[in-house]
């Protein structure tokens, strides 16, 4: 161990006093901002700051890239809504084909009714 960096050195008592002035002053600002903040006055801006900033918090939120933000929302509406269209091509590819296959199936219906009543006409 080098022997100069172990060697501590002792505060004047001046910079003793300096620093506990300092420390003594930020406790004075920090009781007075605490008094102040039960004034009316200083109370309404501190309330009107506090709106202002979850305004820009909110604006932040939706010009940043988090799962809020305007771009992720847009995209996943945009996701949402191809979708949307897939199930609407498939539904009418559904109505187009199914409305075919009923025509079929009826007229096999009608066939077998046919047969049937010949068959039973033919007995009677």
């Amino acid at each position: 161990m080098n022997d100069t960096n172990s060697k501590r050195t002792q505060r004047t008592p001046s910079e003793i006093i300096a620093e506990t002035e300092a420390k003594l002053e930020r406790l004075r600002i920090r009781a007075a901002k605490k008094d102040a903040q039960t004034n009316p006055e200083v109370a309404s801006l501190l309330e009107a700051k506090a709106a202002l900033q979850k305004e820009i918090r909110e604006a932040k939120k939706i010009l940043g890239n988090g799962p809020q933000s305007a771009q992720a929302r847009i995209e996943k509406h945009n996701a949402w809504i191809r979708r949307i269209n897939n199930e609407e091509v498939a539904a009418t590819r559904i109505l187009e084909t199914n409305a075919d296959e009923i025509a079929a199936i009826d007229a096999q219906i009608q066939a077998k009714i046919s047969t049937i009543v010949k068959n039973f006409e033919a007995n009677a």
